[in-house]
């Protein structure tokens, strides 16, 4: 199976000039718990609330996100593996990006999309 057969394409991004407090704000009404940072479209970082929630409420995303250095990032044709799967467990993450062409995100793949693939 696909990466982009199970990845959800609905995803928030904020911009690295977003304030934290205000960005955990449209996290939590969105039932989120990770979103992308981007600039002019394209993806540069990657925030989850617990970066945002140990870091100050006033800074802005830029100084409590991860950077692309940092995290894994997905291809939409990539195979959703055993081995991804595990260390997803292993390494306790929420959540990846799904980056297209030009840097661009076009999805985000969790352990809850993948719980819902196998519960069907």
């Amino acid at each position: 199976m696909l990466i982009k057969d199970v990845m959800n394409e609905d995803f928030l991004t904020f911009l690295l000039n977003d304030i934290a407090g205000e960005v955990i704000q449209k996290l939590y009404k969105s039932k989120k718990s990770y979103a992308a940072v981007v600039e002019d479209g394209k993806i540069v970082g990657w925030i989850t609330s617990l970066d945002l929630l140990t870091g100050c409420k006033h800074v802005k995303i830029e100084e409590a996100m991860l950077f692309l250095d940092e995290i894994k990032i997905l291809s939409p044709n990539d195979e959703l593996t055993d081995e991804l799967i595990l260390k997803m467990i292993e390494n306790e993450v929420f959540a990846y990006p799904v980056v297209g062409e030009n840097d661009k995100i076009i999805g985000t793949l969790s352990v809850f999309d993948i719980l819902k693939i196998l519960k069907y």
